[in-house]
């Protein structure tokens, strides 16, 4: 009885000492608890102090002018006001919609002038209106009639591809005001597809609406950015845009100018601004003829890029924080300036960002530099800068005996 007791008890203790040695093995390779950040960061941040160069407003009329969503000049810019050839870029843009062009290449189909669109023709020469001739029988292409639109500005071709597009000028016109309202343009009225009539009106602010409408058509944003054309007949087309080839990054889109208009703009332009382009929309309306209304859109312009500032990947709110674990390890973080663009992102000065972050996953062994946090930079605009915030030194592993012991 007394051996085999013995070897009860002995057998007793091979299993404790068996199952202590499981229970050492699961506890020192289980899972370590997870380090924790504590982070500091501002609640805003303005990554180029100081209020922007003013924008340049004419004495009269409306004016607006946005870039990167943001609007950067208002003058008068929901008043509804005549506005001439202006009305073509809507034209050209419902046109497209309805038979786009692939490209600058592509020419589209091709329409055979009719006797009604020579009476038109002789109808709006004979009202002192902007025209180019036709003939019964010539043949032009879509694109041709586009250009002959949006360069000298032709009411007839306007009529023609208005006619071509919905049946007549009338169903036309009434689809240019369905698709105005459809952009939200809501001070928008259109009484025929030329803008020779005073009663086709648009605010200033409802045009910089149209004109990023037509900067995102490739084929109509290089049509308004044409500055010579020639027809088969040989008619040469010159844009009355003159600041197209002489203005830094201009794009065009559409001049206006009739006596109850005024001169009238609708432009835009991109330029470099830091390693991004920068694309500014503005119109400007009720100037005193056209020459003025180009005046006025290039000192906007100009003085409004002159508001923008460069963010380099070294400029960062100021971020504090450490991470620290349960086994003593710790280590403090920083934010990472990981290259980016070194020629910087551009950014309206004055502009506060709305900061927050985001923790990334942290386990028990990271290597420097390792990124721990995301720190997000929004405007009122939508528009976002991030950095990353990583470890000053690795964070070890905790060791096995504290695994056992205080895990």
């Amino acid at each position: 009885m007394r051996r085999t007791g013995w070897a009860i008890t002995a057998g007793a203790l091979a299993a404790v000492m068996i199952g202590g040695g499981i229970v050492a093995a699961v506890r020192v390779n289980a899972a370590p608890p997870p380090p924790v950040l504590r982070l500091s960061v501002p609640d805003t941040y303005v990554p180029v102090p100081g209020p922007p160069v003013p924008v340049h407003q004419p004495p009269q009329g409306s004016l607006a002018l946005q870039g990167m969503g943001r609007d950067l000049a208002l003058l008068d810019a929901d008043m509804p006001h005549p506005i001439a050839s202006v009305a073509k870029a809507l034209t050209a843009y419902v046109v497209l919609q309805a038979h786009p062009l692939a490209d600058r290449f592509d020419e589209g189909p091709v329409l055979t002038m009719t006797d009604a669109d020579v009476a038109d023709y002789r109808r709006v020469f004979a009202e002192d209106g902007s025209s180019l001739p036709v003939v019964a029988g010539e043949k032009l292409t879509e694109r041709q009639l586009l250009l002959g639109l949006l360069l000298p500005s032709a009411n007839n071709f306007a009529d023609t591809l208005g006619t071509w597009v919905s049946g007549s000028v009338d169903q036309f016109v009434a689809r240019l005001n369905s698709t105005a309202q459809s952009l939200g343009m809501t001070h928008t009225h259109y009484a025929d597809p030329s803008g020779f009539s005073p009663d086709t009106v648009a605010s200033a602010s409802d045009l910089v609406i149209l004109g990023q409408k037509v900067l995102e058509v490739p084929a109509l944003a290089a049509l308004v950015a044409t500055q010579h054309a020639q027809l088969p007949d040989g008619t040469v087309l010159d844009n009355l845009d003159t600041l197209l080839g002489t203005e830094p990054g201009w794009l065009g889109i559409k001049t206006g100018n009739t006596p109850q208009a005024g001169g009238c703009l609708l432009f835009a332009a991109r330029r470099p601004v830091g390693g991004a382009q920068v694309t500014l929309v503005g119109a400007v309306l009720g100037q005193t003829d056209l020459h003025a209304a180009l005046d006025a859109a290039k000192t906007a312009v100009d003085s409004g890029f002159l508001g923008y500032g460069v963010v380099h990947p070294e400029d960062f709110p100021t971020v504090s924080g450490q991470v620290t674990t349960r086994w003593g390890d710790s280590s403090a973080v920083h934010v990472a300036v990981d290259g980016g663009d070194p020629a910087g992102l551009p950014v309206r000065m004055g502009t506060v960002l709305r900061i927050s972050y985001s923790v990334s996953p942290l386990t028990a062994a990271m290597p420097s530099e390792r990124v721990v946090a995301v720190v997000d930079g929004a405007d009122d605009q939508g528009n976002r800068f991030t950095w990353k915030v990583a470890l000053d030194r690795a964070i070890a592993r905790p060791a096995a005996m504290w695994m056992l012991f205080k895990n």
